[in-house]
């Protein structure tokens, strides 16, 4: 599962290395260490592949009776994600988009404690997720726009840790990902776990636990 990421980088860092347009909620975009679900991040999708918007973490089928469904449904296995009535529709139609990060964290555990990683991709300061999003209307008749974080199996940095870990697209694979024309049963293979060599990973403080905490140093490597 990933349920937690960062992106620390602030709007203006972000238009310029995505060369995409800022609009809606992601104009007031500052950046943030502890990113956890219903919170408002930011993506581009298919249908707009030249913005940048932020959606909410969780993804909220457009037939869901709750937003709350959304803590739920952060996730979506690559192994099924074209078979689960939650998740084939989007696949299927196009409704993919790209999660920008500069890290996850995933916890290990040792005897009763959990201890946060930190992941990351050395040579890039901006990475993305392979997603999927939704929009929901909520009973007000409003847009409630949301999104999933497709998982796969770990790598061999990942796998001592956790069992699972986010798509990492490379750049080359984010536009195929991007590509309006592509056959939806030619994308499976990009859904599959990061190099490892090119990924790195540290111990990072408890106090990313709380997801009311908020600061770049809960991104920085632990002191001991």
């Amino acid at each position: 599962m990933c349920g937690r990421y960062g992106l620390q980088k602030d709007k203006e860092i972000l238009e310029d290395k995505i060369k995409a347009r800022a609009i809606g909620a992601f104009r007031r975009w500052k950046g943030k260490s502890n990113i956890a679900p219903s919170q408002l991040v930011p993506i581009t999708t298919l249908e707009n592949p030249d913005e940048i918007d932020c959606y909410h973490f969780g993804l909220v089928p457009h037939w869901a009776k709750d937003k709350n469904i959304g803590y739920k449904m952060i996730n979506a296995r690559s192994e099924t994600v074209t078979e689960k009535a939650s998740f084939k529709p989007l696949f299927n139609k196009g409704k993919r988009c790209l999660v920008y990060a500069d890290g996850f964290y995933e916890w290990k555990r040792e005897g009763k404690d959990k201890i946060p990683f930190r992941f990351f991709v050395p040579d890039r300061e901006i990475f993305t997720f392979a997603g999927l999003w939704s929009r929901w209307k909520t009973p007000e008749g409003e847009d409630y726009n949301s999104f999933t974080i497709i998982t796969t199996t770990p790598n061999e940095l990942t796998a001592p840790i956790h069992d699972r870990m986010p798509v990492i697209l490379t750049e080359e694979d984010a536009k195929v990902w991007m590509d309006p024309d592509q056959n939806p049963n030619d994308l499976e293979e990009l859904l599959s776990p990061y190099p490892a060599d090119a990924m790195d990973s540290y111990e990072v403080s408890t106090d990313i636990n709380n997801t009311r905490n908020e600061s770049p140093d809960l991104m920085e490597p632990l002191k001991k």
